[in-house]
């Protein structure tokens, strides 16, 4: 099992978090800010199992614009090995 976790801008969140549930897949969903600016941001944490992980990270990036300019990212994602996890 893995943990994937995106980093987003804020004005990517509600399509990627549309679009990673159409898919299937359930997303915990937490504020975050960083980077130079502190300009907010929003940390997605997605469980999947291994076969998932490109699949999940595709519709991530098909579902964040194109940046403004040059040189400039729209996610920042991780990808965790997760030894047990349990749903209480």
């Amino acid at each position: 099992m893995k943990m994937i976790m995106a980093i987003l801008q804020d004005s990517d969140k509600d399509n990627v978090i549309e679009a990673l549930n159409n898919e299937g897949y359930q997303v915990t969903v937490m504020p975050s800010s960083g980077g130079y600016f502190r300009k907010g941001n929003t940390t997605l944490l997605i469980g999947t199992e291994d076969e998932n992980v490109k699949p999940a990270i595709k519709v991530i990036k098909e579902n964040c614009k194109e940046p403004d300019e040059p040189g400039l990212k729209r996610a920042t994602i991780f990808v965790l090995k997760v030894d047990r996890h349990e749903k209480i």
